[in-house]
Formats: C-alpha cells, sequence, structure tokens
C-alpha cells in the first residue's frame, strides 16, 4: 500500500478486511490486497496482548507500512520462516536490512511442509509457498493461520528462445519442442495444464508428460531455471514459467502473458506453528508483519522480480495480463495431483506351507509363484515414483522368518536406486521361506499400524495383502479382535487401506472382506490361477 490511510476506526477496519473479491478474470494488475485479516489480528491479540495490536494498526493505520523513519528495532524471540526457494533470498534480505537476525529463513520447497503439516510433525514458524493452493493438497493436523494473503505475486508467461513472442497457449502447444515443468511441485507449471485441460487435442498432448513425471526420474520435468536455460542454448523451443523467474534467469528471452488468462502465484504467508508455538513467538509474529509491510521490503521483492502493491512494476515484465477463473484453476490443481498421485503400496506375502501346493488340480505351478510372477510384474511395470515395501509372513516355525512376518525390503521409490532390483531378489527367495501355518491376523495388524505410522500424505497409502488360507496361529487375535484394533489403530488424517488378495478360493473371503471394511479397502479373490495378476492389477488400480 503506497498510499495513506486514514486515521478513523472505520478506515482502520478497512485496511485489515480481507478481500474477498474473485472474479472470472481480474484486473490488468493484481489489486491491492489488505495486509491482515480479522482473524490474525484476533491471533496476535489473543498472544501478545492489546498492545501489540495497537502497535500494529498504528502502523497500518499511520501509511500502510512499517515506520519509514528509521526505527530498525525488530523484537521477539528466535523464529523461523519456509520461504518458496525463488523468494526466499529476497525475504532474508529484507528481515537483515531490518535488523530481525533472530528470524531465520529457509528455502523450502511445498512438500517439505505438506508432508508435517498433514501428519502434525515439525514445521517452521511461517511458511510463504509460491500458491495457496498447496493447502487444497492435504488435510491439515492443524489449520494455519493466514497473516496475509499474498506477499507478492508473480504471473505465469510463455517464453520462447527463438527471439518469437508466443502469446496464446494454442501457440505453445503447436511447438514440437515444448518444454513442461511439474505441477507437483511446481504451481508455475500448472497453467499448462488449465489450458491443456480447456483445448482439444491439449490433453492428449499432456499423457506422455504425465507418464514421464510419474516416472520419478529426476529429469522428467526441470525446474523453471532449468528449462530457460534449455531455451537460452538451443534458441527454440518454448516454456510456461513464472514472469519472476523469465526475469531472473532469462530476460533476454521473449516472454508474453498468454491471452486465454493465466495461473498467477499469489506467495500467502501463514502461520504454521501450532497455537501453544503461536503464544511464544508473538512478538516475532508481529515484527515480521510489520517489516514485510514495510517500503523497503515492496522495494526488494520487486526489484527480485515480483509484484507487489506499492514498489511499482518488476523490470523487465510482460506488462498487463488476465486471470484464469480461481475455480477452474483449483479444480484443475485437484484433477491433477489426483491423477499423479503416486502409489505407496506395502505388500505383505503369506508365505505358509499352503503356499506351496499347486495352484490347481494337475498344475505344476505353485500358488507361491503366482502371486511371484504378478508382484514381479508389478515392480517392473509400477513408474518410478511409486514407494514399494515388502513383508513375508506364516505362523513361527523352525525360525524361517524369525517371527510371524518379517521385513524384507523397507518401503521406497522405486526410482530409487536399487530397490527395483531389491523386490525382484527377495521376491525370487520367497520360495524358499514357505513353511508353518498362516498368521494372518497378528500380520494384518501389525502392517497396517506400520503403513499408517510411515503414512505419505500426497501419495495413495495401501497395504496389499496376499494369502491362500485362514489364521491358523493359536496364539493370535480372533477376527473380532482384530477388527476392533485395526479401527483403533486408524487415524481420520493418515487414510491407509487394506486390499486383500486372496489366492485360490481356499483363501478365507469372510476374514479379508472384514479386515478391507475396518480400513476401507477392498477384497479380491483369484479364483483362477491365471486371475492373479488382473487381481493385482485391479487391486493397484492399473488395467
Amino acid at each position: 500500500m503506497s498510499e495513506k490511510a486514514g486515521t478513523s476506526t472505520s478506515k482502520a477496519l478497512a485496511i485489515i478486511e480481507p478481500d474477498d473479491s474473485t472474479g472470472a478474470s481480474g484486473p490488468t494488475e493484481p489489486e491491492q490486497e489488505p495486509r491482515f485479516t480479522r482473524e490474525t489480528l484476533g491471533v496476535i491479540a489473543g498472544a501478545a496482548g492489546v498492545l501489540a495490536v495497537c502497535l500494529l494498526a498504528t502502523a497500518l493505520v499511520a501509511n500502510g507500512k512499517a515506520n519509514p523513519s528509521g526505527d530498525r528495532t525488530c523484537l521477539g524471540p528466535q523464529m523461523t520462516i519456509a520461504v518458496a526457494p525463488e523468494a526466499a533470498t529476497a525475504v532474508r534480505n529484507i528481515l537483515q536490512d531490518a535488523g530481525c537476525s533472530q528470524m531465520e529463513v529457509e528455502a523450502t520447497k511445498a512438500d517439505q511442509v505438506l508432508h508435517p503439516l498433514a501428519v502434525g510433525g515439525e514445521l517452521p514458524d511461517v511458511w510463504i509457498p509460491d500458491s495457496s493452493l498447496w493447502l487444497d493438497r492435504v488435510t491439515p493436523a492443524e489449520e494455519p493461520v493466514k497473516l496475509r494473503d499474498s506477499m507478492a505475486s508473480s504471473p505465469v508467461v510463455l517464453v520462447s528462445g527463438d527471439g518469437l513472442a508466443r502469446t496464446s497457449y494454442s501457440e505453445a502447444f503447436a511447438e514440437d519442442d515444448l518444454l513442461l515443468g511439474d505441477p507437483q511441485r511446481m504451481m508455475s507449471a500448472l497453467g499448462t495444464v488449465v489450458a491443456g485441460q480447456a483445448k482439444p487435442g491439449g490433453e492428449a498432448r499432456l499423457e506422455p508428460y504425465a507418464e514421464r513425471i510419474a516416472s520419478g526420474a529426476e529429469a522428467a520435468a526441470p525446474a523453471d531455471s532449468a528449462r530457460l536455460a534449455e531455451l537460452q542454448t538451443v534458441m527454440s523451443g518454448v516454456t510456461a514459467t513464472s514472469e519472476q523467474q523469465w526475469s531472473t534467469y532469462a530476460p533476454m528471452l521473449k516472454a508474453a502473458a498468454p491471452k486465454e488468462g493465466t495461473v498467477v502465484l499469489d506467495y500467502p504467508v501463514l502461520i504454521t506453528a501450532d497455537s501453544s508455538r503461536r503464544n511464544a513467538i508473538a512478538s516475532s509474529i508481529t515484527s515480521f508483519a510489520r517489516v514485510l509491510d514495510s517500503r523497503a521490503a515492496d522495494t526488494a521483492l520487486t526489484q527480485a522480480g515480483f509484484r507487489t502493491n506499492g514498489a511499482g512494476k518488476p523490470s523487465p515484465n510482460v506488462g498487463a495480463f488476465t486471470r484464469v477463473d480461481q475455480a477452474t484453476v483449483a479444480r484443475t490443481a485437484a484433477d491433477w495431483a489426483a491423477k499423479l498421485r503416486p502409489q505407496r503400496a506395502l505388500a505383505v506375502v503369506d508365505v505358509s506351507g499352503s503356499m506351496a501346493w499347486p495352484s490347481a488340480p494337475g498344475s505344476e505351478t505353485t500358488r507361491l509363484q503366482l502371486t511371484q510372477a504378478a508382484a514381479t510384474e508389478a515392480v517392473e511395470l509400477l513408474p518410478g515414483g511409486a514407494a514399494i515395501g515388502l513383508w513375508a509372513f506364516s505362523e513361527e516355525t523352525e525360525g524361517a522368518l524369525g517371527g510371524d512376518h518379517t521385513v524384507l525390503v523397507p518401503t521406497r521409490q522405486l526410482a530409487t536406486n536399487g530397490q527395483r532390483a531389491a523386490l525382484s531378489e527377495e521376491i525370487a527367495g520367497l520360495t524358499a521361506r514357505t513353511g508353518g501355518g498362516t498368521a494372518l491376523h497378528d500380520t494384518a495388524l501389525a502392517a497396517y499400524q506400520a503403513a499408517v505410522a510411515s503414512y505419505d500424505p500426497l501419495a495413495s497409502n495401501t497395504v496389499l495383502l496376499f494369502t491362500d488360507g485362514t489364521n491358523d496361529d493359536p496364539d493370535s487375535m480372533d477376527l473380532a479382535e482384530l477388527v476392533r484394533q485395526l479401527e483403533a489403530a486408524s487415524d481420520p488424517s493418515r487414510p491407509v487401506r487394506v486390499l486383500g488378495i486372496g489366492i485360490t478360493a481356499d483363501a478365507d473371503l469372510g476374514a479379508l472382506q472384514a479386515i478391507a471394511d475396518a480400513t476401507g479397502g477392498e477384497a479380491y479373490v483369484a479364483e483362477r490361477p491365471e486371475d492373479v495378476g488382473s487381481v493385482l492389477r485391479e487391486a493397484l488400480g492399473q488395467r
């Protein structure tokens, strides 16, 4: 805010009132936004008392900025601030110039915060991601408090390497060398997906792109800076990136805001510390808010290539732009996240003595061999972004497993070096582990508890339970007790499904269905030997 606000109470309230206006297409420039919401001031009031709020409100009412007179006092205890990597240096410099040495800025990718945010892990005190849409990816264990709707903004633009501006996604999709980012990790790539779903043939163009991202390969979707560097090197190609990244890494290349409308990165400021921690750092939060609302902060952010409310436009910039309808953007982001949501599966394989029996009368193929073949195929075909682990189980006999179950391969991404090979080797070695009874109940509970404990909020979390029989471990709990304990172990913030896969009609479908029902999963039975592979593919959502 560059204009001075009035001093009346009504004008002060107007300054802190949240802006609810969201149109199908926004203005050519981001409109001035209120610095603080009523909720924010309520949090600060409860944590730091009326005095802190009065100081903050006085600064806001005076001119919408921190005191420009040279008073750089920055009060409060140590505080950590996680910032999207492209904005971290600017925020760090702003705080250093303001004398806020107690505030540590960490360049942090969104998924580094989303994981602990969903499962109640250790979080920074304040988080500034590149987009408010990230919060739609998870259900937070404790809802963050919005300190500011937008610290700065940057529209997604089309950048070309051949010296000719591309002013629409239609032109970009016509290029053979269209370079794309990963909207799972880079919101700047989301504009391409929005445009692709809105245009005939666009979504088909994105299919191989989605497959590359799902592969888990690091080079499948290079970061903005890497794509821009490639455009400069080969002097051809088109990519979508934020205006800020273009102005930072490749301002000599041609850039334009797509005429169909564009996604805008909005850099919200969120208090992610829990309620007790907020009380302890309330004075630091107040200091941070005042510094962030200074003319010096606006100037520094603008010089770093961002757009702000009070310090003019970044140079270079693409000029006017139109926002894509926010509801469309949010819907597309959710669709794309579901489309590329990776599997995280713990495969738990029955190696009781009956798994060495023929899969059908007269067959030379055992039940375990069918299971091994299906599991091996899945390991080979699943994309690198999928994470798979392997357990084996049977009633403890002759030390074959050293217990009712054993962890053969920890759950890791298939793209992890050596993971596919380790899984294939251990699957092949299951034959040597057969013997004893079926310790189904104890193992099902242990596997479910382990999967809940290692839950990944950005993945589809499952336990794949393979068995050909019924529980015959005399020392284990009965089915009713197992269901009770599964329900007690479930956590709505960490949903894990058990997918029971019965091998032949001898499998206890009733038990598998009860286990699945208790966890929101499904039960399947491969009654014929040739069904095992297709049943597993169905359970994994493959065809």
